[in-house]
């Protein structure tokens, strides 16, 4: 406990200069239009179903993450064959190419004139395929490192005492996952809801997220005030 009051000081470092980065912006715009109008800005009918396609298709893509991300982690976890190596460096893929590329990509085979499937363009599908492309190598590690972290003793004696592996999954090696699990979603539910370069490439005016909104409404129409309100959404 002494020790976590002394780390105090420097915590308040990073937070004050983020406190000050995002709130100095937000009084500026709000000082050209008054004070926020939090309830005006999210009395629009349109405005909240774009908040809750926005929710909506970052969950699914938490959903489909998981249930992709776990078996391909457990089999690199606890399965030894050829490229084993090359495979958990093909993961990182997602994380250094451009957004940019990745979205064209995307379109290239499910757009308009899509190599594997057509018909996609302006469809909710293009876009929950670039969310999990992009995110699920994030769950596939976390996952990982949980299965990874699971003593081999437990798994041994799970074993010797009878129990299969789907039991052993459940019994054993799932509670261990679970924090893992858990922190992987979580991140990938941020990036897919606070997302904008695969949603505005893939999304498109009909399916595009709240990021994309911003974007659209600060450029053509919004008042400073609803300007702020809604770079306060943004920000947190």
């Amino acid at each position: 406990m002494r020790r976590l009051f002394s780390l105090l000081p420097l915590a308040l470092l990073p937070i004050g200069f983020l406190a000050v980065m995002v709130a100095a912006p937000l009084w500026a715009l709000a000082d050209y239009g008054g004070g926020l109008d939090w309830e005006g800005v999210l009395a629009d009918a349109y405005l909240r179903g774009k908040i809750a396609w926005t929710a909506v298709q970052a969950a699914v893509t938490c959903v489909l993450a998981v249930l992709l991300g776990v078996p391909v982690a457990w089999a690199l976890a606890r399965l030894d064959f050829r490229g084993h190596g090359w495979v958990l460096r093909l993961l990182m893929l997602p994380f250094v190419m451009p957004t940019l590329v990745a979205g064209m990509g995307v379109l290239a085979l499910f757009g308009a004139r899509g190599l594997l499937l057509s018909g996609w363009q302006d469809t909710p599908y293009l876009l929950l395929y670039g969310n999990v492309f992009f995110n699920l190598p994030v769950l596939v590690r976390a996952a990982y490192q949980g299965l990874r972290s699971v003593p081999a003793a437990r798994l041994w004696a799970a074993q010797t005492l009878g129990a299969g592996a789907w039991r052993r999954f459940w019994l054993v090696e799932m509670p261990v996952l679970l924090p893992w699990l858990t922190g992987g979603a979580c991140l990938v539910f941020l990036y897919c809801f606070s997302g904008f370069g695969l949603a505005l490439l893939l999304g498109g005016t009909e399916y595009g997220t709240v990021e994309v909104e911003i974007t659209n409404w600060l450029r053509w129409s919004w008042t400073s005030r609803a300007r702020a309100c809604w770079c306060g959404w943004c920000w947190g």
